[in-house]
C-alpha cells in the first residue's frame, strides 16, 4: 500500500523523516517538493496574513459569509 503525505510546514519534514525511518515497515520512496502555483510575493503576503490571524492580530471570515453578504446588497 502507497499513502501520499503532504506536509504543509517544509520546516518539518526533516523532524517528519527522521521520526518515521525508524519503523521497519515503513519505505521512503520519493520526496518531492512541488513548485507554487502562484509568485513568491504572493507567498509572502499570505504567510503575514497567516501570523496576524495566528498572533490574534487580525481575524477573518469564511468566503460563504462574505460571499452571501455581497449577495444580498444591490449594487
Amino acid at each position: 500500500m502507497e499513502l501520499t503525505i503532504n506536509i504543509k510546514e517544509h520546516q518539518k519534514i526533516p523532524f517528519f523523516l527522521e521520526h518515521h525511518q525508524e519503523f521497519d515497515y515503513v519505505e521512503i520512496l520519493n520526496i518531492s517538493e512541488e513548485e507554487s502555483t502562484f509568485p513568491k510575493e504572493h507567498q509572502k503576503i499570505l504567510e503575514e496574513r497567516l501570523k496576524k490571524i495566528e498572533s490574534g492580530e487580525t481575524s477573518f471570515r469564511s468566503w460563504d459569509i462574505i460571499k452571501h453578504k455581497y449577495e444580498r446588497k444591490i449594487i
